[in-house]
């Protein structure tokens, strides 16, 4: 069972909250590193074929999943703000409608470290339709898979 957890946020966003057993200077490294990210994000749903990551603020980043089944899509997005504390960027799926600010806090305490993500869409109706994916489980599987991969550092 994941350790994410969703919490309640305001009416158009999604919040999640993950502990990581590590300090925060790795935590980003994986989230970062187009090889490492290419380890944990998708979880056991997807592969990662292409990561793409230009971490500065007005930077942007491009992922490209294939499912089991051979279908193939991608996020894009630009970073607004970039700090050891705090990450704010964009999020977009393919054609889907509207753009989610995602806002993520990592805190770390006796050498671990706490995600703290915000993603605001425009419209609880889109919020609805992400959250109707199922990207709570899919974000759980490849948090897991983070934590194997801090593990291994």
């Amino acid at each position: 069972m994941s350790k994410l957890k969703v919490l309640s946020g305001a009416p158009n966003e999604i919040v999640m909250e993950r502990v990581f057993d590590a300090p925060r200077s790795l935590v980003i490294k994986a989230m970062t590193t187009p090889e490492l990210i290419k380890r944990w994000l998708g979880g056991v749903r997807t592969t990662v074929l292409t990561a793409e990551v230009d971490y500065r603020v007005g930077g942007s980043y491009r992922y490209v999943f294939r499912t089991h089944d051979g279908y193939q899509f991608q996020f894009t997005g630009v970073y607004r703000e970039v700090s050891d504390e705090r990450v704010v960027h964009t999020e977009k799926m393919d054609d889907n409608p509207g753009e989610a600010v995602v806002t993520t806090r990592l805190t770390e305490a006796n050498g671990k470290t706490t995600l703290h993500m915000v993603m605001a869409f425009d419209t609880d109706e889109v919020r609805d339709m992400v959250f109707g994916t199922g990207m709570a489980d899919g974000a759980g599987e490849s948090y897991d898979k983070l934590d194997e991969l801090l593990a291994q550092s």
